[in-house]
């Protein structure tokens, strides 16, 4: 075997997962400790750019790749609910009543909330007041909670910033401007499949090939398809008949302690926020 093809056969294998501290590698990963079923919701809203539905296809079908998957290989399945009026990201409720959603905001925070808000500091302008208050470089957004302690992914919501990128649901041509929803510009199932994984535990990496790299290109589909690296994650990580794999062996109760003061607050827990960035702002906007 070549050397450059034994190079190019290892980068293929690779997968980085998220962790309680993505900066230790000997901290625990993320990951779905004892859920078989996985169940998502779109947000009824949609995007109403994109006409006939095809946003909330493009959204199943990003889905479906990792099931497919999961059929495979592994153990969990994912499943759509029904569409949702809720439009909040974080673990809103303890209580059973929890979703795992995905929505498209449609303004930007810094257009409709005044600069003296103090949801800009608290970091929760986007749930008071329905809007994309991340980075307008950032193409969709992963919200999750999880426990500090073991690692244990509680909920996990995916935002897409319309405010700033054309997405659109068509298999060709590219888009050359001007920029319409007849051609490709920000792929929402290209997108989407990408946040699914940050959803199941997966962190970036630099991999120009892989699903979970960090970067989309204009046009970009590649990422509609698992690569090797991306799809061996599921083998491992959710076995077919096994128990999920932590990357710690951790004994502390894995439970929801009293709430104190909304998603960001619950004792013991944390928020992990993970950007899918592009190269090239929305013209105009």
């Amino acid at each position: 075997m070549s050397h450059a093809l034994l190079v190019m056969l290892l980068v293929q294998g690779q997968y980085n997962r998220s962790r309680v501290d993505d900066a230790n590698a000997a901290s625990q990963c993320l990951y779905w400790h004892d859920s078989t079923n996985i169940v998502f919701h779109q947000s009824e809203l949609g995007n109403p750019e994109n006409s006939g539905d095809t946003e909330f296809v493009s959204v199943g079908k990003a889905f479906t790749t990792w099931q497919s998957q999961m059929a495979i290989c592994g153990s969990l399945t994912l499943q759509e609910g029904a569409r949702t009026t809720s439009r909040k990201v974080g673990y809103e409720d303890k209580g059973g009543d929890n979703l795992n959603i995905v929505v498209f905001r449609q303004t930007s925070c810094t257009k409709v909330v005044a600069a003296s808000d103090a949801c800009f500091k608290d970091s929760t302008c986007g749930n008071t007041h329905d809007c994309w208050e991340h980075s307008g470089n950032a193409i969709a957004i992963t919200t999750t909670t999880y426990n500090s302690d073991t690692g244990r992914i509680f909920d996990s919501d995916i935002e897409l910033n319309t405010p700033n990128f054309i997405f659109t649901t068509v298999d060709a041509p590219p888009c050359v401007p001007p920029t319409s929803q007849l051609c490709i510009a920000t792929d929402i199932q290209n997108t989407v499949t990408h946040e699914a994984g940050h959803l199941l535990g997966l962190a970036h990496i630099g991999v120009d090939t892989s699903v979970m790299s960090p970067k989309a290109n204009p046009a970009e589909v590649s990422k509609r398809t698992l690569d090797t690296g991306t799809a061996q994650f599921v083998c491992d990580v959710y076995p077919k008949g096994k128990p999920s794999k932590a990357c710690i062996i951790n004994p502390v109760k894995d439970t929801l302690g009293p709430e104190t003061t909304g998603c960001r607050s619950l004792p013991g827990f944390s928020i992990s926020l993970i950007a899918l960035v592009l190269l090239r702002r929305r013209r105009g906007v």
